[in-house]
């Protein structure tokens, strides 16, 4: 787990401020995603209730350095603040840069780990201060599944308590009945059970009893762990009538030193059985009965019960005198104790096996009766032990002797030499079989392995041959394809140029053929404007001189239907042919038209209105024409007529 600082200067700086009690605490926080590098967040001198405003977002891990704000002996804290939404991963890792900023901040005295904001008090940070290893927020991740419970309430009543407020053992819910002592229990036996007697109630005036042993002292219930390694199974059952053990606070309050008071004296019991497990439920002790007691009170309250059990009879004494005989005595019985039969004594696990008691009336003697003696057999010796093995004493007979035992020692050898060539033999035919079926199983593997490598081989062979007919056909394919999409390709390249060819020739034709056309029609239009130029010079009548027309100037935005005239060399433009006193334009047009020209000669925006055409003027303004559309054709060349007879061209 890697582990920086973004800013290590700056949490320096604020490090050092808190031990020159400039401030009394700072406040880190990750900086990035990954959670490995820490920066300063922010730090004060407003003390803990600063410290936790700036806990903005309590679902993020903080770690805090603080100075007690107290006047005797402050000390300094490392706060780490973990939420529970935070994931396992998350929590060890800020577990351990917990550990490595306590190595930077060298002066801290404890780490204290909280869940949640309400933890963070003054109590709980002098008590971790004063005992690290005790302290609860940091003890509970570690408690018992079967505890949980209870420290969680405990967390909760240490919350709701002020921070001034010591931390209290919790009290039991009630008190546990006293154990009485030795000297009450030879008291209550002679009493009638609790059920019997009925409900007492002990008197106003009369002290409780205490229980006669100390209560137990261990360790807190939240660390406490069971060292029996019994399951909650084999454990007994708790019934109705078992009364609640006290409860234990979850830590102890801390001890400047342990006194001899507080170590624990362990019984014998505890040290040399410590499986037995002392009663949970402690015998109540009856109260004291009122008034002082008298003789005959205590014999009444001695008197027993009709129904209680009572001790065993008294033996009776023996009237018989016994007598014990020593059991290597004379099989036969003496001459005194003929007349009395012996009593057969039973085999049974009792002293019948060694005695045997009469109770014949008239007879004080007791007769015991010798085992009978079994049949002994004997066993013949063998060896140097054998009476027969004594040798004679004729030197023939002992050579002969030697003579037999030495043919059968050497038969013998003999037979131990071909038993042990036939073994040999059969050792030898054993391991000769097992090299033989060996080999006949080695050449055979090696055949399989060699069949097996033939199979592969030829197989590889087979799936290469294969692959590079497969391959070959792809090619194949491949080049098929390639010389097909060629000669589609230059085929249509071929129909396009002939296509383009073809197209640029009938644009060509087009083009001759409007040509021509716009020559006609222009060599028309020529001969008609003359025509009407030629007539209006030859007659000087009015009517051919006026008519109606639509006119649109360079600058303006509509057309104005405007009644003209023309006079000489100039033209007059007039509202109606009523108002002729007040033209609205007159234009002297000798010398100033540069020419009158139609719709395709640039003015495409007049190709939807008919019989429109367009009269360039020679001025010193740019571009100066008039837009002009007439109400007939004849009209219009009229009109053209007009304006080349009065500009002169």
């Amino acid at each position: 787990m890697a582990f920086n600082l973004s800013d290590p200067a700056a949490v320096m700086a604020a490090y050092s401020s808190i031990l020159e009690d400039y401030n009394n605490w700072l406040l880190l926080h990750y900086v990035n995603d990954s959670h490995d590098q820490l920066g300063l967040h922010s730090f004060g001198n407003e003390g803990l209730e600063e410290l936790k405003t700036k806990l903005s977002d309590l679902d993020q891990v903080f770690i805090a350095f603080y100075h007690e704000e107290i006047d005797i002996d402050p000390g300094y804290i490392i706060i780490n603040y973990i939420p529970p939404s935070v994931s396992g991963v998350r929590r060890a890792r800020a577990l351990v840069h917990a550990r490595r900023v306590g190595v930077i901040f060298k002066k801290h005295q404890a780490i204290f780990t909280v869940d949640n904001i309400s933890l963070i008090t003054t109590h709980n940070i002098h008590q971790a201060i004063n005992n690290p290893d005790t302290a609860f927020p940091s003890v509970k991740d570690n408690t018992p599944a079967g505890l949980s419970e209870i420290s969680d309430s405990e967390t909760t009543q240490e919350q709701g308590r002020s921070a001034t407020n010591p931390v209290r053992p919790l009290q039991p819910v009630r008190k546990l009945p006293p154990r009485p002592s030795v000297s009450g229990l030879s008291d209550a036996t002679n009493k009638p059970l609790p059920e019997q007697r009925g409900t007492q109630t002990p008197p106003a005036n009369s002290r409780p009893l205490q229980p006669v042993r100390k209560p137990s002292t261990g360790p807190p219930l939240s660390i406490i762990t069971d060292t029996t390694n019994k399951s909650l199974s084999q454990q007994r059952p708790i019934t109705p009538s078992d009364s609640p053990r006290p409860l234990q606070p979850v830590r102890k309050a801390s001890l400047s030193a342990i006194t001899p008071d507080d170590m624990v004296r362990r019984s014998f019991t505890a040290i040399y059985a410590p499986d037995v497990r002392p009663p949970d439920v402690i015998p109540p002790v009856p109260p004291l009965p009122k008034g002082s007691s008298n003789v005959f009170s205590n014999l009444l309250r001695r008197k027993k019960p009709e129904d209680a059990d009572l001790p065993p009879p008294t033996p009776p004494k023996d009237k018989y005198s016994h007598l014990v005989r020593p059991v290597t005595a004379s099989n036969s019985l003496p001459t005194s104790s003929a007349p009395h039969q012996t009593v057969r004594r039973q085999r049974s696990h009792s002293m019948s096996e060694f005695a045997v008691i009469s109770h014949v009336h008239g007879s004080d003697e007791l007769v015991i009766e010798s085992d009978e003696e079994e049949p002994s057999h004997t066993v013949p010796l063998r060896g140097k032990w054998s009476n027969e093995a004594t040798l004679p004493r004729d030197p023939e007979e002992r050579a002969r002797r030697r003579r037999e035992l030495q043919l059968q020692r050497e038969k013998e050898e003999q037979e131990a030499m071909a038993e042990e060539e036939e073994r040999q033999r059969r050792i030898r035919l054993e391991k000769e079989k097992t090299r033989r079926r060996d080999m006949e199983e080695e050449a055979r593997r090696k055949a399989e392995m060699e069949e097996e490598l033939r199979r592969i081989a030829a197989e590889r062979k087979r799936r290469e041959r294969l692959e590079k007919e497969e391959e070959e056909r792809r090619h194949r394919e491949l080049e098929e394809r390639k010389r097909i999409d060629k000669e589609r390709r230059l085929g249509e390249h071929r129909r396009a140029e002939e296509w383009r060819k073809e197209q640029a020739r009938r644009e060509q034709i087009a083009l001759r053929q409007a040509e021509e056309v716009r020559r006609r029609e222009e060599t028309e239009r020529k001969k008609r404007i003359q025509q009407v130029a030629s007539k209006v010079k030859g007659t000087k009548g009015e009517p051919n001189l006026t008519g109606w027309m639509t006119v649109q100037s360079k600058d303006g935005l509509s057309w104005k239907r405007r009644f003209y005239k023309f006079i000489g060399s100039t033209i007059f433009l007039y509202r109606n042919p009523m108002d002729t006193t007040n033209p609205l334009e007159k234009i002297d047009l000798l010398g100033k038209v540069r020419g009158m020209k139609e719709w395709k000669e640039g003015y495409e925006e007049l190709e939807a209105i008919a019989f429109s055409f367009v009269v360039e003027f020679k001025d010193d303004q740019p571009d100066h024409h008039w837009s002009m559309y007439a109400d007939s054709e004849e009209e219009k060349y009229k009109v053209l007529g007009l304006f080349k007879f009065a500009a002169g061209l």
